[in-house]
């Protein structure tokens, strides 16, 4: 509808450590089938203050962007301009290994390509994979393959240049949002 409608309690569902309330039960199922489709880039945080600080910040409504699909909210009103004016410097901000397969990573030390349509939202990072068995295997264990903080970012370009070795719980880090 692309307008803010205010929720109903009684609609309700926690993903990823949030509470989404919806108008009604409709949006609600619609939200349950594809959660990564409607959560906020990087939970709600602003993506401007995650590139430009290295730091997340909370987003806020009344400074909200629809950029590709996806919900973008900022820090603040100046936040919201620099996004609109580079919005593809921030708009992978919340992708995880750089769009690559954390369970193809950790699992054989390679670098594989994952796809937006099967995205998982992860503590605000989007991390994607390339089938159905990597989704359910890193969905089966989490915590195993998420982002730590304070690991750098790395864009999909130079992510072959780091790999853990074999055996390593070094994780690589989220995307940077430059391509």
């Amino acid at each position: 509808m692309r307008k803010w409608v205010k929720g109903d309690p009684a609609h309700s569902v926690v993903y990823d450590g949030r509470t989404y309330l919806f108008a009604n039960a409709q949006g609600k199922q619609m939200f349950e089938a594809n959660p990564a489709k409607y959560v906020p880039a990087l939970g709600g945080d602003c993506v401007v203050a995650l590139v430009k600080m290295g730091k997340r910040v909370p987003g806020n409504i009344r400074h909200a962007s629809l950029h590709d699909g996806r919900l973008f909210l900022f820090s603040n009103a100046d936040a919201l301009k620099m996004f609109q004016a580079e919005p593809a410097k921030y708009a992978d901000a919340d992708l995880a290994y750089g769009g690559n397969c954390v369970v193809c990573q950790v699992g054989m030390q390679r670098d594989v390509a994952g796809k937006a349509e099967l995205a998982v939202v992860h503590k605000g990072l989007r991390y994607l994979f390339p089938g159905a068995e990597q989704r359910n295997e890193f969905l089966a264990n989490p915590t195993k393959y998420e982002v730590r903080p304070g690991d750098a970012p790395r864009s999909r370009a130079g992510s072959a240049s780091r790999q853990p070795a074999r055996g390593s719980s070094s994780r690589p880090p989220a995307g940077s949002g430059s391509r």
